[in-house]
């Protein structure tokens, strides 16, 4: 290329850059709308409507408690020549909850609330299946001929207790373990499963547990004492 090519290449190349800064200088000066339009600037636009995200995250919990933890009979003994006593506490009279014997804490109304079952409670937020397990057989418990040492398992609050979401009344496993009724105690694994779905809601989230005891005339003496056990899994 001679050197009056090139002078004239670089004229137009000149013309042309020239020609383009005119442009963006109007475009800046008076249309600057336009350039954000096309990706010249970094400012943003809004509408008249926007949205944000708000969340937590809630923990869920399987956690039951024993709100009456203790059940007392106090001292007693078999009447003479009865050949055993049984004491039960889902009864409502001191004649009735102890027969053939003198434990001293249905003496009194003080004493007496000491033997109304065990109440737990479902103080999570979530439903369960409760298995209750003693620590000892009747044998071991209560010793002698023929003890017997049971448990049964009510709605302490109306409907806390049933088989899913909509059917209240029994645990659905093998042994059909239905509220109301007394059974063995079991002392295996985690014990007993005596109810499928353990409500957590307030008002219906509370189930009584009583025990039914038989002491033979020849059974062990001094204190006795056995620890029940309730573990949860969720339903």
């Amino acid at each position: 290329m001679n050197s009056s090519n090139s002078e004239k290449a670089v004229v137009i190349i000149s013309a042309v850059l020239a020609v383009l800064a005119v442009i963006f200088f109007i475009l800046t000066v008076f249309f600057p709308g336009t350039l954000s339009k096309v990706g010249f600037t970094g400012f943003a636009t809004a509408g008249n409507t926007t949205s944000a995200v708000v969340n937590l995250t809630i923990a869920q919990g399987l956690i039951i408690n024993f709100t009456t933890d203790l059940m007392e009979w106090g001292l007693g003994s078999v009447n003479p020549g009865a050949q055993n006593a049984t004491l039960d506490s889902s009864k409502n009279t001191s004649e009735t909850k102890v027969v053939n014997g003198d434990w001293n804490m249905t003496n009194s109304s003080l004493n007496f609330n000491r033997t109304k079952g065990l109440v737990l409670e479902n103080i999570g937020n979530l439903n369960a299946t409760l298995y209750l397990k003693a620590g000892k057989t009747a044998a071991t418990f209560i010793g002698g001929t023929g003890p017997e040492y049971k448990i049964n398992v009510t709605n302490n609050e109306s409907s806390s207790c049933g088989q899913n979401a909509s059917t209240t009344g029994n645990s659905s496993n093998a042994l059909n373990f239905t509220l109301g009724l007394y059974y063995n105690v079991n002392t295996t694994g985690d014990g007993a499963r005596v109810c499928d779905w353990f409500n957590f809601e307030d008002a219906k989230d509370q189930l009584r547990i009583h025990m039914f005891l038989r002491v033979p005339a020849d059974s062990q003496t001094g204190l006795l004492q056995d620890t029940i056990t309730a573990t949860v899994v969720q339903s």
